[in-house]
């Protein structure tokens, strides 16, 4: 079985308002180190192509859903190198999210826990970002 790892941020933010900036895949660029979003129709439905440190990389986005869940799988090249479950969850005034990576196959767990320290940086960005709103 591979490695899943789940980080939780409270957002002092309405759940409704951090839903509506995440599910606009434009607005990564402004919380990650990924730049330069655009539409990637020929990936998919709800797929994105962004300039990233190791190269281009494609993001498939789950589509909008009333359930304010916001999962994504990426890939540079054909090789799938991060898949993630994100809730955003109603916690009074606030939101709690919540992003559960599960480690890829060819992905050392070395990457893997890399990856999931980029992730957290990632997430305090945007709970900064979100509380200046």
């Amino acid at each position: 079985m591979l490695q899943a790892r789940t980080l939780t941020v409270e957002i002092a933010r309405p759940a409704e308002d951090i839903y509506n900036f995440l599910v606009d895949p434009a607005n990564l660029a402004s919380w990650t180190l990924v730049k330069n979003g655009r539409p990637h129709p020929a990936a998919g439905p709800n797929s994105w192509a962004y300039d990233g440190p190791r190269g281009t990389v494609i993001v498939h986005f789950t589509p909008a859903n009333p359930y304010y869940v916001l999962d994504y799988r990426m890939q540079v090249g054909p090789q799938m190198i991060h898949a993630a479950h994100v809730r955003v969850i109603r916690n009074g005034a606030g939101a709690a999210l919540t992003h559960t990576s599960v480690q890829q196959p060819l992905v050392s767990d070395d990457m893997f826990a890399s990856e999931e320290e980029w992730m957290l940086s990632d997430l305090l960005v945007l709970k900064t970002l979100m509380e200046r709103r």
